[in-house]
């Protein structure tokens, strides 16, 4: 029931995610850099608000709703109607006119989105109690999540038939809103006992200082600031992946809108794959084992991908989708790991510090860990906007110069590469282990 919450909202989410630089630049005609600033933008507010949705939840004394659920019952069908507001814009109107649009829009959807997926977050941490009970759940709700991103895939086969039609995006947007809503209210109506137990527990407890008094106190508690600077890190190259992989799908391997699916449904299957084998693998041996050779594997994926990208014209396309989907099927079961384990140790560290202070900061500790990595991601859309820009790319043009396409393919693996190896180091830091816990 909880996992159903991560399905409705990551469908929207993903959608947003995979698509709207493609949508901005090839089907609104927004040069790369207004696209990379108007994200960016969004995403820094989006961040900004994390903290501040997350102590208020954490503050809330509802019967009724507990802490989190009002959040994720109200603001799930708010994201749904702004969703289809982004994808009605009209590509007719001027330039300047989509850009204020969009970045109107964007910036109201991350609102809402934060009064969702931070309380939706910290609830996962309630939920769990136990060391092994918190990598589980993160396992489901990162499997749900990725879950949520064949749904956009499907209809990306379904209703694009061409990938610059504004028509198909608007379609996907009223089926991906309507899933949010429904798995929203899975979501608050399946986890009745919580409510409860959490309303009681804000009546006994009484936050008295301020939304970012304790920021740096967060991060400096042991492990924690490890923890925020490795997921920020890592997540970058599930941005490089996500924002630009369509890009390089549709423009360097000229793949079309019913192959594209099939690549995603494989990452997917990866990445839910994935789940028990780094479960059963943090069991074994420790979560930051399980994490650094999650990384690992991504590295040795990006040298496999290189390979088919150098030669990818002496194949045929079929041939290319197959050594594609098969490479991308195993960058997500490694990507997979990078979304689950961190939260499931920065869970870790939140109930080993709400042990001995007896404080629920639960909510606003999360919302700094987003923060952090939201401002990161914002960082690393600019830039990939920017370089679209720079390496020369034609927004609306159905085709691109053969320099293009190979800029895209090669910034795609250094972008990954670089993201992954500076993230390893960072996790080999991390001292917890099971025996802490145990």
């Amino acid at each position: 029931m909880y996992g159903a919450g991560a399905f409705g909202y990551g469908s929207i989410g993903q959608t947003v995610g995979s698509f709207l630089m493609f949508f901005g630049t090839g089907v609104l005609g927004i040069p790369g850099t207004l696209m990379g600033i108007a994200i960016a933008i969004s995403t820094v507010w989006d961040a900004s608000t994390d903290p501040i949705v997350g102590h208020w939840s954490d503050k809330v004394k509802s019967r009724r709703f507990g802490k989190r659920h009002g959040f994720i019952l109200f603001a799930g069908i708010l994201v749904a109607i702004t969703n289809i507001l982004i994808w009605s814009i009209n590509p007719s109107w001027p330039i300047a006119t989509k850009f204020w649009a969009l970045l109107i829009l964007l910036l109201v959807i991350e609102t809402f989105n934060t009064c969702y997926s931070t309380p939706y977050g910290a609830l996962g941490l309630d939920l769990s109690k136990t060391y092994h009970d918190r990598t589980a759940i993160q396992n489901f709700k990162t499997a749900f999540s990725f879950l949520s991103l064949m749904v956009p895939s499907i209809l990306m086969g379904v209703c694009l038939r061409n990938a610059n039609s504004a028509n198909g995006y608007i379609s996907i947007a009223i089926v991906t809103s309507f899933l949010c809503v429904i798995c929203a209210l899975i979501c608050f109506f399946g986890t009745p006992k919580t409510i409860i137990a959490q309303a009681r527990s804000a009546e006994q407890t009484t936050i008295r200082v301020g939304i970012f008094d304790d920021f740096f106190g967060i991060i400096k508690q042991k492990n924690v600031g490890i923890l925020i600077a490795g997921y920020a890190v890592s997540l970058s190259a599930g941005a490089f992946l996500t924002s630009l992989g369509l890009h390089v799908f549709t423009y360097t391997f000229h793949f079309s809108t019913t192959q594209i699916p099939i690549i995603m449904v494989c990452l997917i299957a990866g990445i839910i794959a994935g789940q028990p084998m780094w479960y059963w693998f943090a069991r074994k041996t420790d979560k930051t084992n399980a994490l650094v050779s999650a990384i690992g594997m991504l590295l040795v994926c990006m040298v496999v991908f290189s390979v088919i990208l150098v030669f990818r014209s002496q194949i045929t396309i079929n041939s290319a989708l197959l050594y594609v989907c098969v490479a991308i099927f195993f960058c997500g079961a490694a990507t997979g790991a990078l979304y689950s384990l961190p939260i499931s140790m920065f869970a870790d560290c939140i109930a080993a510090t709400q042990a001995e202070t007896g404080i629920d900061k639960t909510g606003k500790s999360a919302g700094f860990l987003t923060f952090c990595t939201k401002i990161s991601n914002a960082g690393i859309l600019f830039i990939i906007g920017l370089s679209l820009d720079i390496i020369g790319f034609r927004v609306g043009a159905h085709n691109q110069t053969m320099n293009v396409q190979n800029w895209l393919g090669w910034f795609l693996v250094a972008g990954v590469t670089v993201a992954c190896t500076f993230a390893m180091f960072i996790y080999a830091k991390y001292s917890y282990t099971k025996k802490d816990f145990n």
